[in-house]
């Protein structure tokens, strides 16, 4: 069942900035070449991954930003999303296909469990293509990519505090695939996310590659 209460959104927050913490933790300290040494050709960076989680972030960000708006305005804050928004898809599936599949998938998605939907986005046991909108940027400094996740992080908890008055909880984004969610409940969808490519960032560094210097 979906959280509506306040809580609900105090806790995805700080479990969103315990996730990205961790993100900031693990990434201290590695030199350019490290982030920018990919294992495998055609395969992402640590630095690649970490554009991902950011340019992510700012793509769900933006969606609070509209449901706000609509809620100022007196308008039922929901969005309907569709694969020409969120070009999010399953590994190996073409894209040009993603519409044949936005009804059937919008209707199996209704019976999705929460905690088994949450599992398999923090879990890589199945392959995602990752949308357009959130396609990394190779070669970012180091440094700066940090302070933008710091960055950005603050600009989401902004976001909320400025507005603490409404109903998070009855603020819906639906995608065909990736499933409907209130804001507390896009928060934890955030989190299980990066908490995705922290694991894939790990098995990057973990992999043999050359010495580098710093």
């Amino acid at each position: 069942m979906t959280e509506t209460h306040p809580t609900g959104l105090k806790e995805s927050l700080e479990e969103f900035r315990a996730t990205r913490a961790h993100t900031l933790a693990s990434s201290d300290g590695l030199t350019q070449s490290q982030l920018d040494y990919s294992p495998a050709r055609g395969g992402w960076s640590a630095g690649e991954v970490l554009d991902h989680m950011l340019l992510a972030e700012g793509t769900n960000r933006n969606q609070i930003e509209r449901l706000i708006e609509m809620a100022r305005a007196g308008r039922r804050p929901e969005l309907n999303l569709t694969f020409s928004d969120v070009n999010v898809s399953i590994a190996y599936l073409p894209r040009f296909v993603l519409p044949l599949f936005e009804t059937p998938l919008t209707i199996m998605n209704m019976f999705v469990p929460d905690g088994l939907r949450s599992y398999l986005t923090r879990n890589r046991l199945v392959p995602f293509q990752n949308p357009d909108v959130a396609a990394p940027r190779c070669g970012r400094e180091a440094q700066r990519l940090r302070d933008d996740l710091a960055d950005s992080l603050r600009e989401t908890e902004a976001l909320l505090q400025n507005n603490p008055d409404l109903d998070y909880g009855g603020m819906v984004v639906r995608h065909p695939l990736l499933g409907r969610y209130d804001v507390p409940g896009l928060l934890r969808f955030m989190s299980a996310h990066e908490q995705r490519h922290q694991s894939q960032m790990a098995d990057i560094l973990s992999n043999p590659r050359p010495h580098v210097s710093a």
